[in-house]
């Protein structure tokens, strides 16, 4: 359901990002010049869904509706009456409420959805409320709005990827940060990790760091699809060419025409799947997140070497694989291969060849 804009509301006027010297985390410029970080490091290393609850949210909603009414009162009326104040802070709260629960929704939801809107100005509304309430607290040494802010900036960042991959983001948030690539609080938000995991993978070169620039959006989408708690992996699916996981393979073959599901095997977490077309049979690691890997049974390697598959491997006499034989049902001297699927483009080809 649309939210309509409503009126009245003073509201100041932000300008645009600019990058900081080292990038540590979203922010955008208020109007003395320094940076408002969005993004809060005490939230990082916990589930957004976790940090921001409704209840939470809520509470710094109200807090802020409160502080900010006899500023504005004083400002627009000559009255700062506790009724009038009251009555302000409350109306305020009503017209919020609603616009901050739906980008919570969107900010959380790991799948594009079409039928979250929020009207824009009441966006805007929104993020000046906020902005306000920010200024306000560091003014007068009070807890600032940190989870209102935190959700500002993992929407920011969701709109940013979706952007990125071609997608349509559904809430038009400002893209106020205008560094190239994600920094590691950014990271760590959208995937719920701490500061000190992010910072240690850099250290490794499991992601390519750019003083000044983060990690470019290509590299960073690899790397957080691996991590269970990265919040957009359904981005890695809007191409061909982005690294996928097992989690992700398996929602797309329950979409795919091509394939039919057969039975999970809970005891070894795989999903078993038969090609409408010749009738071969795959089995998935339906819950993986490090990679995707497929078993593929009674199969000519021949037949699939040439398709970018990665660790192609014959299991078909490795002990190791005795239950998966047994779970799959192969008869005694039939061959079994496993590999990993590094791409929606890969499995596509993949797809094709097995219907042959």
């Amino acid at each position: 359901m649309a939210i309509q804009r409503r009126t009245g509301m003073v509201t100041p006027c932000w300008s645009r990002n600019q990058v900081p010297t080292a990038p540590t985390q979203g922010n955008v410029n208020m109007p003395n010049g320094r940076p408002l970080a969005l993004l809060h490091e005490s939230l990082l290393g916990k589930s957004a869904t976790e940090v921001l609850t409704r209840e939470a949210l809520i509470a710094e909603l109200e807090n802020a509706g409160r502080n900010l009414a006899t500023p504005l009162l004083r400002l627009t009326d000559v009255s700062d009456e506790p009724e009038r104040i009251e009555a302000s802070a409350t109306n305020m709260l009503q017209r919020m409420r609603e616009p901050v629960m739906t980008l919570r929704g969107w900010a959380l939801i790991n799948e594009p959805d079409a039928d979250v809107i929020i009207d824009p100005a009441v966006l805007e509304d929104f993020i000046h409320l906020v902005a306000m309430a920010r200024s306000l607290a560091e003014f007068h040494a009070t807890p600032e709005p940190q989870r209102l802010m935190h959700l500002i900036g993992l929407a920011q960042v969701r709109a940013r990827l979706e952007a990125h991959v071609g997608l349509t983001p559904v809430i038009k948030i400002p893209l106020l940060s205008k560094t190239p690539g994600l920094n590691i609080v950014e990271i760590a938000a959208v995937c719920g990790l701490k500061l000190t995991t992010v910072r240690n993978a850099v250290s490794r070169r499991e992601m390519p760091y750019v003083k000044n620039e983060g990690v470019a959006l290509d590299d960073v989408l690899d790397w957080m699809v691996q991590r269970s708690g990265f919040l957009y992996s359904h981005i890695n699916a809007a191409t061909l060419d982005r690294r996928i996981n097992g989690r992700l393979v398996n929602e797309e073959l329950k979409r795919s025409k091509a394939v039919e599901f057969e039975r999970c095997i809970s005891r070894l977490r795989l999903s078993l799947w038969r090609m409408k077309e010749g009738g071969r049979r795959l089995a998935l690691n339906a819950e993986g997140v490090r990679n995707c890997v497929l078993l593929l049974p009674a199969i000519a390697p021949e037949l699939i070497g040439d398709l970018g598959l990665e660790q192609l491997e014959d299991r078909s006499d490795d002990p190791a694989a005795s239950m998966h034989r047994e779970a799959l049902g192969l008869a005694p001297g039939e061959s079994l291969w496993q590999c990993h699927v590094p791409t929606l483009g890969v499995l596509e080809t993949l797809l094709g060849r097995l219907s042959q």
